[in-house]
């Protein structure tokens, strides 16, 4: 029981740390680095035994976007919206980020970049063209 607590806290520590990493990389418009410590950071949070955070994949699908993979980026918005509204909470910060991922997958399925880029961070990305 206590080495499985241990482990627990080791996942989650690592999932931390590679979510900011992804963080990081994003913020110098490394998307390929952000996208692949997004995805650790997720791993890492199914291997401690939690569920995903909302915020996480919420991340991942901007990466996703970033990247020019949309139908993959509305997939990972979907489940971060669920994640939000699984959290049944009354909380300004969750409310607001349900809204905020719900814009985006509204952006995605209409497929207009130029809508899809202004919900972006201003940072480069592959979507024009």
């Amino acid at each position: 029981m206590k080495m499985k607590f241990v482990r627990e806290i080791i996942y989650a520590v690592a999932s931390s740390w590679n979510s900011g990493k992804g963080h990081k990389f994003t913020r110098r418009g490394e998307y390929e680095k952000a996208l692949r410590h997004y995805k650790l950071a997720l791993e890492y949070d199914h291997k401690s035994g939690s569920e995903p955070n909302p915020t996480k994949v919420e991340c991942l699908a901007r990466t996703q976007a970033r990247l020019g993979d949309l139908k993959q980026a509305l997939l990972s918005a979907e489940r971060s919206l669920d994640l939000y509204k699984g959290l049944r909470s009354g909380n300004k910060f969750i409310i607001d980020s349900a809204k905020r991922v719900e814009r985006f997958i509204a952006a995605l399925k209409s497929g207009n970049k130029d809508e899809i880029s202004a919900l972006l961070p201003n940072r480069s990305s592959r979507l024009s063209g």
